[in-house]
């Protein structure tokens, strides 16, 4: 019985190429990413982040299913609940320098200014620029 080398060569290819995307696919955080875009309007990905990257590690305790804190490789990030979807964000390069770091705590980031209320972020961010 004689085998097509080539046609089985190129089978092997094609499955090894599908197995690395579902790979990819499933260990990166871009289906939960892409779903939670889809369902919720006020979800978003931070500018400083990227939709492969990002991963929500706190959920909004109210009706929405906005993340409240969230991370990627090189930053922790606090969502402002603010209409231009602003956000805090603290490099992990400095949790060494950070005593008492708590990524889902923004008063122990060091360095880091907190808006006393969601009204006044506007007003904070205005004037940080």
């Amino acid at each position: 019985m004689k085998i097509n080398k080539k046609t089985s060569l190129s089978k092997w290819i094609i499955l090894l190429i599908l197995l690395t995307s579902a790979i990819i696919l499933f260990s990166s955080n871009i289906l939960t990413n892409i779903f939670s875009l889809i369902i919720e309007k006020e979800y978003f990905i931070p500018e400083q982040s990227s939709i492969f990257t990002f991963k929500e590690t706190v959920k909004n305790d109210g009706s929405s299913d906005v993340w409240r804190y969230g991370e990627d490789c090189t930053n922790y990030y606090y969502n402002l609940s603010t209409f231009k979807n602003d956000v805090l964000f603290f490099p992990k390069k400095k949790i060494n320098n950070c005593p008492g770091f708590n990524p889902e705590n923004i008063t122990t980031w060091c360095g880091i200014k907190i808006p006393k209320t969601i009204f006044t972020t506007d007003s904070y961010l205005k004037s940080n620029k």
